[in-house]
């Protein structure tokens, strides 16, 4: 079986790995037997990740991958597509009672590679507590139908779509840099998560009487964090919210990436403004960039790109890919993701916490990923040190405001390398 690849692979370097890690942390400690039989069995429910890369002249095609997944110990983050991970692009890794999934944002994003995990949970769980009976009503178990939206390889139009999009998608040129995070991968040991959590409904009940949403409250939050850190700036803090196009696109099952930024410019006119009305201007923001039209546009980009790099060498396609991909992601201060409700669909008892973690490379020096799990409301900020001044910052903005949080020991974290084939 052979597989088209996302054209976004071509943004692959040795400095642009752009891998992702879902942390998922059991009330147990982990059988690895089990983890094995479950992966095993996982796996072949999801055919589209069970692959490897491989060059075919001045392009990239995923063929299928007989080997089993790899299952290392301790933690380690090992190279994705390499002889470590016998070619795979998906890998899992356990310490004491955490299973580590690790993944390229190339092949998937967060929603894409979410029901996977969950079929993995399920596998897993099923095995270790035979006698326990579980909802599947939202899980793929094994043996059940792939959706074709879900499989497609390439679930983009042949042209692009006509649109009339809702403003337009501007960010400033020159945007305030955090000349305290280091430049790309030259800090990967001191990268650090910062973890907050909140009562799910004292976060929503408080973001809805700001006018805001969770996303933009806590982008309004780091903001203000930034900027009382940074008085003297004057230029642009902007926010990279990530957004997925899977709407515009019409293939709310697809497996592969497709993730958008929409930045959120907060100008030195926002200086000292409450926290109101900075919810005002984000949300107004994500409602008018946001817009399924304007997502066509992501949509048209991904045509665009896919017919202009059939003419170039293999090359040339990662030059203009990493470009692309630098320039439309790269100018931002910080990110935010918002995953909202984590579904575990009734295997929560056995889940402790679930922490994801992503390559800081694309980001401005500070990611944000927030969802809710069970109760909580789950914020785990991700810098490329372990200065806590913003973190610190943004602790005491949440207790001015109201919000009672319990912050988490911060942890180092590593991310996959990525192995491009000769």
């Amino acid at each position: 079986m052979e597989y088209r690849v996302n054209n976004l692979i071509y943004a692959a370097e040795k400095d642009l790995r752009n891998t992702i890690r879902s942390i998922i942390e059991m009330t147990e400690p982990v059988n690895v037997d089990m983890l094995r039989g479950a992966a095993d069995l996982a796996i072949t429910r999801y055919p589209y990740f069970s692959v490897k890369l491989v060059r075919r002249g001045e392009e990239y095609v995923m063929i299928h991958n007989d080997a089993p997944l790899p299952i290392t110990s301790g933690g380690k983050a090992i190279p994705l597509g390499g002889t470590e991970s016998a070619g795979h692009l998906l890998a899992l890794t356990y310490d004491k009672n955490r299973i580590s999934v690790d993944s390229s944002h190339f092949i998937t994003d967060g929603n894409g590679i979410f029901p996977f995990i969950k079929t993995l949970l399920y596998c897993y769980l099923h095995i270790l507590h035979p006698d326990e009976e579980f909802d599947t009503s939202g899980i793929n178990l094994p043996g059940s139908d792939i959706p074709p939206d879900e499989a497609d390889d390439y679930p983009f139009p042949d042209e692009p779509i006509e649109t009339t999009p809702l403003g337009i998608r501007y960010c400033p040129i020159d945007v305030f840099k955090l000349g305290d995070q280091p430049e790309g991968y030259t800090s990967r040991d001191k990268w650090t998560s910062f973890r907050f959590k909140a009562k799910q409904k004292d976060m929503m009940r408080f973001a809805s009487s700001v006018d805001g949403s969770p996303a933009t409250f806590i982008s309004s939050v780091m903001y203000r964090a930034i900027s009382d850190i940074h008085p003297e700036c004057e230029l642009p803090i902007v926010c990279g919210m990530q957004h997925q196009y899977r709407k515009a696109l019409n293939k709310p099952h697809s497996h592969l990436c497709h993730v958008n930024i929409v930045p959120i410019p907060y100008t030195s006119r926002m200086k000292n403004r409450d926290i109101e009305l900075l919810n005002t201007m984000a949300r107004g923001t994500i409602i008018v960039r946001a817009d399924d039209y304007n997502d066509v546009l992501s949509v048209n980009e991904h045509i665009e790109n896919e017919k202009k790099i059939k003419t170039l060498t293999l090359a040339e396609k990662h030059e203009y890919m990493k470009k692309f991909l630098l320039n439309g992601i790269g100018q931002n201060t910080f990110e935010v993701s918002y995953t909202g409700r984590i579904p575990f669909s009734g295997l929560d008892k056995y889940i402790y916490d679930f922490i994801p973690i992503i390559d800081m490379r694309l980001s401005g020096g500070i990611s944000i990923e927030i969802f809710t799990v069970g109760e909580n409301f789950c914020i785990n900020i991700m810098q490329r040190n372990d200065d806590s001044r913003y973190t610190d910052r943004f602790a005491a903005i949440l207790t001015e405001n109201g919000i009672n949080c319990v912050q988490e020991p911060p942890e180092y974290f590593e991310i996959n390398d990525f192995i491009l084939p000769e």
